[in-house]
């Protein structure tokens, strides 16, 4: 068994962004004695790129993935213009030369990264809270491959899983993009110095990294102020009770029909009473 071919590895990044090129090594050790018969690259079970030294020309290229040639040698193959759907397992297969073509494969996985087109977004929120309240909210990162990877925080304090939903991730149909959804639902507790910052970040490998922040305040509740004594309290009172008398003019006109038809109904008694006295005393002349 010939071990003239050894330490057969490959470097393979772990997530490239769309458009972007990708730098893929394969190194490899031999012996003295051994030569070099080939490198074979592959895209799953689809080779794209073969270098073989003894023939002329020495590179190849398939059509699996667009490779920049003028960057690409034994050791290091280049693919430019990335897009989604070359994302997946990439592998080196190093052979050695006659008399053992001694053969060692070796793979690394490459996730082609679409990042979102915009900073992920806080719904449902309100600006002010009392502790004791539920905050309940969303945090929304639109249009990525894969879909962002969502945490909240809370005066930068990350929030335990309980308090969170993590929601199905939305697909569209028409571009493969997916949508990422994260709840909140809270009990507000303490406020630090009478706010809280609520902050949602969303990432994807160390590709993409970004964040939203949410301010609240606290609603505390109002005191209204008292007087100082019983007599100033018992004249505001008075001074309230005039002006909301001068406000209400349906209150002052009832008043005044009324005061009215009391002076009507006390002339009128006056009248009777008057008529009574003279009869009374006609009646008495005539007797006597």
């Amino acid at each position: 068994i010939s071990v003239g071919l050894r330490n057969v590895r490959v470097t393979v990044p772990t997530a490239v962004r769309k458009g972007d090129s990708a730098h893929l090594f394969c190194d490899y050790e031999l012996d003295d004695k051994e030569r070099l018969y080939s490198i074979k690259w592959y895209k799953g079970k689809r080779e794209f790129y073969r270098y073989t030294p003894q023939e002329k020309p020495s590179m190849k290229v398939f059509t699996a993935v667009d490779v920049e040639r003028s960057l690409s040698n034994e050791s290091n193959v280049v693919i430019r213009a990335l897009e989604t759907n070359v994302s997946g397992k990439y592998s080196c297969e190093v052979s050695a030369d006659a008399p053992s073509f001694h053969t060692m494969i070796v793979s690394g996985d490459m996730e082609v990264i679409e990042p979102p087109p915009e900073k992920p977004s806080i719904t449902g929120l309100q600006s002010r809270y009392r502790p004791g309240d539920i905050l309940r909210g969303n945090c929304t990162s639109i249009n990525s491959k894969p879909p962002a990877n969502l945490t909240w925080t809370i005066n930068d304090v990350p929030i335990i899983q309980q308090y969170l939903k993590q929601y199905r991730p939305i697909k569209d149909t028409h571009t493969g993009l997916e949508t990422a959804i994260l709840g909140i639902n809270i009990i507000v507790g303490h406020f630090n110095k009478g706010k809280l910052t609520l902050k949602c970040q969303a990432t994807i490998h160390q590709i993409y990294d970004e964040s939203s922040e949410w301010y609240v305040e606290e609603d505390r509740p109002r005191i209204l102020a008292t007087g100082s004594s019983s007599g100033h309290t018992l004249n505001q009172l008075y001074q309230n009770s005039v002006y909301d008398a001068e406000k209400s003019p349906t209150s002052s006109s009832s008043a005044t029909k009324q005061v009215g038809a009391y002076v009507k109904v006390g002339w009128i008694a006056f009248y009777i009473c008057t008529i009574c006295t003279v009869l009374l005393y006609s009646l008495r002349v005539g007797i006597s």
